[in-house]
Parts: structure tokens; sequence; C-alpha cells
């Protein structure tokens, strides 16, 4: 089996990150819910299970912390309140459950072996439990893993119990470490794709294919967000329409393979000439839209005037020298600015 891990594009890390949050988020609420229960259903059932007297008084206090990480993640997650990352719960979930599993297993080896099998049973739900934990794959398996077992087999050492005579106990759940490997792993591999996938069609969803730039009804979407943001904190903003002079000469006398290298051109001289906050989008045809966060009209109409040099200045190669008149803008600005005439939806804007 392969477990090589698919690579993220560098531009999608920071998705890939906010993505596995909420993984992350989601199995810390089942978890702490699961958790919750089980231990509650142990606890009020010592009989059945064969336990009694001081072990199931240890049992109690080795439960109890376990419980209060169960208990403390419910808290955070229905009140919001501390703000802890999702990912550190999950963590201590984790190993609060692989320490109690452990050390149940060495309560009973010393003072209760007639019970070890249901132990062992205990052993290999904890492991699986846990490995499904394992979000982020491997590297975080050998966190959960490697640390528990290394403690816990010092603890046999130093008690004096021999490794022999607990093998027929441990050996199913040193299996399921082995299955527990291979859930992880795959588990692993499947977010990474199911991440991609969703990633590469929310891609085609809002980019031009032709010039990689946002497509209009990506556009509007940030255009609602600096709307929504102005009317909250009167942040303004700029936005620069413009399209191709001759545009359609140069489609009838090069051909349209020619016209779109243009634009491919044009839509890279814009980029390479705004800040990293600027969105720039292909409106319609030759139309291309530049969005300015925190811009008023005298700095947008300098940026305008930028723009119109670049992408009319040098003149544009495309399998052929075109006259660099053929890139020439007209540019047209329009301001969000605090006067109330301007209070009116985003597709509005462009009707002015």
């Amino acid at each position: 089996m392969d477990f090589r891990r698919t690579p993220i594009p560098p531009q999608w890390q920071s998705a890939y990150e906010g993505f596995l949050r909420q993984v992350e988020k989601q199995l810390a609420l089942i978890a702490g819910w699961l958790i919750t229960v089980i231990l509650v259903i142990y606890q009020v059932n010592p009989s059945q299970r064969g336990i009694y007297g001081n072990i199931h008084i240890i049992e109690t206090l080795l439960r109890a912390p376990v419980l209060l990480v169960a208990l403390f993640t419910l808290f955070v997650h229905y009140t919001k309140k501390p703000k802890v990352n999702p990912g550190l719960l999950l963590r201590v979930i984790a190993l609060s459950v692989m320490g109690l599993s452990l050390s149940l297993f060495v309560v009973h080896a010393l003072y209760s072996p007639d019970t070890l099998y249901q132990m062992s049973n205990v052993l290999m739900i904890g492991f699986f439990g846990v490995s499904i934990l394992s979000v982020r794959g491997l590297e975080q398996w050998w966190m959960f893993f490697v640390i528990p077992l290394t403690l816990f087999f010092a603890a046999l050492a130093i008690m004096g119990l021999e490794f022999k005579q607990l093998l027929p106990f441990l050996f199913d759940p040193l299996v399921m470490i082995f299955v527990g490997i291979v859930v992880s792993g795959s588990l692993s591999q499947l977010r990474r794709s199911e991440f991609l996938i969703r990633q590469q069609l929310k891609s085609l969803a809002s980019t031009d294919q032709l010039t990689g730039l946002l497509n209009r009804h990506a556009i509007h979407i940030s255009l609602k967000q600096m709307v929504a943001r102005h009317a909250r904190h009167g942040h303004p903003f700029s936005l620069i329409l413009g399209d191709l002079d001759m545009f359609k000469r140069v489609n009838d006398n090069y051909g349209h393979y020619v016209g779109d290298e243009v634009l491919i051109e044009t839509a890279q001289r814009l980029k390479n000439h705004v800040l990293a906050g600027d969105i720039v989008c292909r409106w319609g045809g030759e139309e291309l839209l530049v969005l300015l966060p925190d811009t008023e009209l005298d700095n947008a109409l300098a940026v305008a005037e930028k723009l119109r040099v670049a992408v009319g200045g040098p003149a544009m190669t495309a399998g052929c020298i075109l006259p660099s008149r053929t890139a020439a803008t007209a540019l047209k600005v329009s301001s969000w600015t605090f006067t109330l005439r301007w209070q009116q939806p985003p597709p509005k804007l462009f009707k002015r």
C-alpha cells in the first residue's frame, strides 16, 4: 500500500490548514460525546464486568481526568469559551485515552489478572479510536502511540511484570496498532484527496480559464464583502473598469488565437502592477476590472493611470509584433465613498 502523500500546492496550504482544523473540531466534538457516554456506562456497571472493591476505586480515579477532558471539550464547543485550538483538544483527548487504556491494563495486571482479557479488549478499542483521531496522518500517529507505549513498557519493567506472560493479552492490541497505521494513513490520504478535489472545483468555478484571473461571479462575492466592510467600518474601496481599444481589429486581422494571447498578456501586466491585496478580474470579453480595497478616488485614479501605461506601453508579442496602440485601454474609475448617494447594491455600481 502506497502511503506517499499527495502534495498540497503552496497557494492552498492556508486553506488546507483551515480544512484540517474543521475536521479536528468535528472529531473533537464526537470524541467528547463518545468518551463521556462510554465512561459513564463503565462507571455505573462495575459488577456486570466483575470489578469490585479497590479495583473499582482505582478505575474511577483513572477515568476522572479523561472524563474532565471530554466535558471540557464539550463545554468549549457549545459556549465558544475559552477559545482553544481544536487540534490541541484532539491531541489531549487522544493522549488521555491512551494513558487511561494502558494504565487500566497495568492496574489489572498487578491486582486482578483474571480480568486481563477484558483489559485487552479495552486496549484494542482505545488503540483504534486514537487511530481515528490522527487527523494529520502518520506523523501525528507517532505522537499518540510511541510516547505512551514507551512509558507503558517502562512501567511494566519497573513493576517486575514479565512481557512474555502478558503477551497473550497484548497480542491482539499490538495487531490493532498495525491496523491503526493503515487506517490513519488511508484516512489522511482520503482527506487530502477530498480537499484537492474541492479546491480544484472551487478554482474552476471562480477562475477565468483563459487569463487565470477571477471571473465575474467570484468578483461579485469579493465586492459584496467590500460593501459589507464599508457599511460596518467605513473603509472605502475603488473599482477600475477598463477595456482594450480596437480589440476586435486584433481578432479580425490576426485571428482569435492572437487575441487570446493579448488578453493573457494584458492580465499578466495588470497583476504585475497591483498590490498584493488588490483583485484583478476578467469582467467579460476584453473588459477587465480591478478592485482596490482601502483606496480613495484620487489614489484610484493614479493606479488607473499606472495600469493604463503598463498595458498600453510596450508592444505585445503573440506570434507576431502587435502595434502598442492595440493594447491601449479606455479606463473608467468608480469609488465607494462616504456619501449616501453611493449606498446602492454592488451591481448598480457598474451602471453609473
